[in-house]
C-alpha cells in the first residue's frame, strides 16, 4: 500500500489520505476531533503515524505542515467585525431559504415569488433565475461538494433539479399531495434526493430519472424536515406528530420511532459522525438521543417557550439552541449535558441558529429585524447585524466562515463580509 497525496478537510478537520494498493487506488479518511488551536502538533503527528501505517517517517514534515493548516483555520478571530457588502433585492414577494455554494462565491435563493435565484456573492448580480414552480419555492439546496446542481422544493408538490451553469430544469420530482417544506441531496449518492412534505410523507427521488425510490409514510402528521446521515444510508424525519423517525434506505422500512416529545418538532439534526440526534420541539424543549439506544434521550434542553431551532458545531460537542423565548443557548454535548452558556439580547424570537465553521461564534435570526453574532463560548454578543426592515428568519456562514448571509421576510437578503 503506497501513500499517493493527503487532502485537507478544514471543518471538522481531518485528512483524507489517497493511496494506492495492488493498482487500485482508495481513500482513507482520518477524523480529528481533537485539534486544537493549542494542542502540540508533533505529539498528534505521531499519535496518528501509531495507529495508522500510510503516515511513515518520510511524510512526518508534510503530515505536520498540513496538521499546521488545519490547527490556523481553528484559530477564529471571534471579535473580527462583519460589514454589510451586498444588499440583494430582487425578488418581489418575501424570501423563503438561502444557501451558499461550497466555494461561497455563489447563492441560491428561494421566494414566494416561484422563483429561486442564483447570485454573484462577490458582484451581488443576479446570475440567473430558475422559473417553472407553480407556487412558493420555499426549499433551495446545492449538491455539495460539487455544486453542479440545484434542487428546490415547493408548494406545488413537486422537487425540480436544475442546471445552475445553464439555469435549465433537468428534471421534476412528481409524488408528493402536498406542499413541500423540506429538499436535499444525498452527500454520499448526490443523485437521490429526499423530500419532506405536507401531506405526511417523506419520499427519495433519483435526481436523473426522476423515479421515486423510497416511500416513507409512518408519520400521522407534517413532515417538516428530512436529512441523509454523511454514509447517505440513513434518513432522519421530523414530524408534527410528536415524532421523529429514522429510516433505513437500505431495508426501505424505519429503523426507529424517536418518541419523547410533547408537542410538534421543529427540527431534527444528526452531528457530523452521526451517532447523535438532536430534536427540537414546541415543548419548550430539545433532546439529545444516540443512535445506539432511541428509546430514551440521553438528555435534555429546557427553554421557556417553544424552541425552534437545533444545531451541532461542526465537531458534534455542543449544540446551540433557538427558541421563542427570544434566547439561544449552548450546550455541552461531551460527558455531562451541561449548559455553557445563555444568548440573551434579541427582543423577539430566535428562529435560526447556526455556528461558525471552526465553532468559535454563533449566529442568530430573529424576529426582531437583526441577526446577532455571539461568542459561542461566553455568549457575549459580539455584534447585531441591523437594517432589515422584516423579520430575519433564515441565516447562515459560508463554508469558510468570512462571509454571511441573512435573508427577511422584507423581500432582500444581506452579505456580510
Amino acid at each position: 500500500m503506497r501513500l499517493i497525496k493527503i487532502y485537507l478537510r478544514y471543518y471538522p478537520p481531518g485528512i483524507a489520505l489517497n493511496y494506492q494498493k495492488k493498482g487500485i487506488e482508495g481513500t482513507k479518511m482520518i477524523d480529528l476531533f481533537d485539534l486544537t488551536p493549542s494542542c502540540d502538533l508533533q505529539v498528534l503527528t505521531k499519535q496518528i503515524a501509531s495507529t495508522e501505517p500510510l503516515i511513515t517517517q518520510e511524510v512526518f514534515p508534510q503530515v505536520t505542515e498540513i496538521l499546521e493548516k488545519l490547527q490556523k483555520k481553528l484559530k477564529e478571530p471571534v471579535k473580527t467585525k462583519f460589514y454589510l457588502f451586498k444588499t440583494l433585492q430582487t425578488h418581489i414577494l418575501p424570501l423563503t431559504n438561502v444557501c451558499f455554494d461550497k466555494s461561497g462565491k455563489k447563492c441560491i435563493t428561494g421566494s414566494y415569488d416561484r422563483t429561486c435565484r442564483i447570485w454573484n456573492v462577490e458582484s451581488g448580480d443576479e446570475e440567473k433565475v430558475l422559473k417553472g414552480h407553480e407556487n412558493v419555492v420555499f426549499s433551495v439546496a446545492y449538491n455539495y461538494p460539487r455544486c453542479d446542481r440545484i434542487l428546490t422544493g415547493s408548494f406545488d408538490k413537486t422537487a425540480k433539479i436544475w442546471n445552475p451553469v445553464s439555469g435549465n430544469c433537468i428534471n421534476t420530482l412528481w409524488g408528493h399531495t402536498a406542499e413541500i417544506v423540506g429538499a436535499e441531496f444525498n452527500p454520499h449518492q448526490c443523485e437521490l434526493v429526499a423530500t419532506c412534505s405536507m401531506d405526511n410523507t417523506a419520499r427519495v427521488f433519483h435526481s436523473e430519472t426522476g423515479q421515486e425510490i423510497h416511500l416513507f409514510a409512518d408519520h400521522s402528521a407534517e413532515v417538516i424536515s428530512a436529512r441523509f446521515n454523511k454514509e447517505g444510508s440513513l434518513l432522519l424525519t421530523a414530524s408534527f406528530d410528536e415524532t421523529a423517525t429514522v429510516w433505513d434506505m437500505r431495508a426501505k422500512e424505519h429503523a426507529i420511532v424517536i418518541r419523547g416529545h410533547e408537542a410538534e418538532l421543529s427540527n431534527a439534526v444528526w452531528n457530523f459522525q452521526c451517532n447523535l440526534i438532536a430534536t427540537s420541539s414546541l415543548d419548550r424543549t430539545a433532546k439529545i438521543w444516540d443512535l445506539r439506544r432511541l428509546d430514551e434521550p440521553q438528555a435534555t434542553a429546557t427553554h421557556k417557550d417553544e424552541v425552534l431551532d437545533v444545531a451541532f458545531n461542526c465537531t458534534g460537542t455542543r449544540l446551540a439552541t433557538g427558541s421563542a423565548d427570544c434566547t439561544a443557548k449552548v450546550w455541552d454535548v461531551t460527558g455531562n449535558f451541561e449548559l455553557v452558556t445563555i444568548m440573551a439580547g434579541h427582543s423577539d424570537e430566535v428562529s435560526k441558529v447556526t455556528f461558525s465553521p471552526p465553532g468559535g461564534l454563533l449566529l442568530t435570526a430573529s424576529a426582531d429585524k437583526t441577526a446577532r453574532i455571539w461568542n459561542s463560548g461566553t455568549g457575549t454578543c459580539t455584534q447585531t447585524l441591523s437594517g432589515h426592515d422584516g423579520e430575519v428568519f433564515s441565516c447562515s456562514f459560508n463554508y469558510s466562515g468570512d462571509a454571511i448571509i441573512t435573508a427577511s421576510k422584507d423581500n432582500t437578503c444581506k452579505i456580510w463580509r
